[in-house]
């Protein structure tokens, strides 16, 4: 049950650091190149870039850097589909330079590779490659939790990096039931990175996914400000545009990066040219999910007529309201209310809130 405001969260171990995102867009738009130059103005961090992928077929899919891009606070990131691990490392490294070619200013690639645990020798083998091939070059790797319990070739793995980036997340389905981050696999992953004792990075995630069937699965997010609090160098993924049902505003996504996670829901009546009172919900740190709520309104309050806008339902009793929570940074119109005149509602703030989980 949350109370107008909903719940806060305050987790800071370390002291506050710049953060890093993912930019996984394929396409530079307007309203994206908003968000980057907002970025860059508000955080130190550095964003990784989308620049291509090599498909299982070998097709290629690339973007040369926009006018958004700031070289010096850049990574290009080329994806690697497994296939591709059937190709000898130094060929395979030379498709990837052709890649990289446009983004060189960036000086700093990273691999995006889910490669097969049997496969480790063959990352690093290729990662080697592409040092001799880029020397000077700022080069990093993915790695998945299920990679560091093999220590031997994990650690020569990471040794052929300057960094390697630790991800643990990823859309699953164990025992039926879908997630995005499992709490135990990234705790015991983050445990075992520490021991190693080896620069890396630690991607957490900051995105929802809806199913082909409406449900909607998200991470987390206490989880992930937490982790996050407890490691020096974080990226999220990713960064968003505002609006997106999936995604976290910029200033949501810094914060959990930065081990904070201060979530709020506000719900007020607003007045209208008209004399109706419209109730608007404004969200603030949390995903599109379903929601619910109870209000009452004075005893002396006189309703002459009341409805609910879009796909907001108002219960038969009218006193409880069931809609989806708009976007992240978002506000959204539930209801309107004709009344009595000299009847105000601005400081009626008796909302009873419950977040429905699916």
């Amino acid at each position: 049950m949350f109370k107008f405001f909903g719940s806060v969260f305050l987790l800071t171990l370390w002291p506050l650091a710049a953060a890093d995102l993912y930019v996984w867009q394929r396409m530079h738009t307007p309203e994206l190149a908003s968000e980057v130059s907002r970025f860059y103005r508000q955080n130190s961090g550095k964003l990784a870039f989308w620049a291509g992928e090599i498909e299982n077929d070998g097709t290629v899919n690339s973007i040369a850097p926009s006018g958004m891009v700031e070289s010096k606070r850049a990574t290009a990131v080329i994806r690697i589909h497994v296939r591709q691990l059937q190709n000898p490392p130094a060929q395979l490294a030379g498709k990837i330079v052709k890649i990289y070619q446009p983004w060189q200013q960036c000086n700093a690639l990273q691999i995006d590779l889910d490669a097969p645990e049997s496969k480790l020798d063959y990352y690093c083998q290729l990662m080697r490659e592409l040092r001799r091939r880029l020397p000077g070059t700022t080069l990093s790797a993915t790695v998945l939790p299920c990679h560091i319990k093999h220590i031997r070739s994990f650690r020569l793995l990471a040794q052929s990096c300057d960094y390697y980036v630790l991800q643990i997340h990823g859309l699953d389905k164990r025992n039926g039931k879908w997630f995005i981050m499992d709490e135990t696999i990234a705790r015991t992953a983050v445990a075992r990175a520490e021991k190693l004792r080896l620069p890396y990075q630690l991607a957490l995630p900051l995105y929802a996914h809806k199913l082909k069937n409406g449900q909607i699965i998200q991470p987390d997010l206490k989880l992930t400000a937490e982790l996050a609090a407890q490691c020096k160098n974080v990226i999220g993924f990713r960064l968003g545009i505002k609006g997106e049902r999936e995604a976290l505003t910029l200033e949501s996504a810094l914060d959990i990066c930065q081990g904070r996670y201060t979530p709020q829901i506000k719900l007020y009546w607003e007045l209208q040219k008209n004399g109706s009172w419209v109730l608007k919900i404004a969200n603030s740190g949390y995903f599109v999910r379903p929601v619910e709520f109870t209000f009452e309104l004075p005893e002396n309050v006189p309703v002459h007529d009341m409805d609910t806008f879009g796909a907001a339902h108002l219960d038969y009793d009218r006193r409880q309201v069931k809609l989806l929570l708009p976007p992240d940074g978002t506000v959204q119109s539930i209801m309107w209310l004709r009344t009595g005149k000299n009847i105000d509602l601005s400081q009626v703030n008796t909302f009873n809130i419950t977040m429905k989980e699916q």
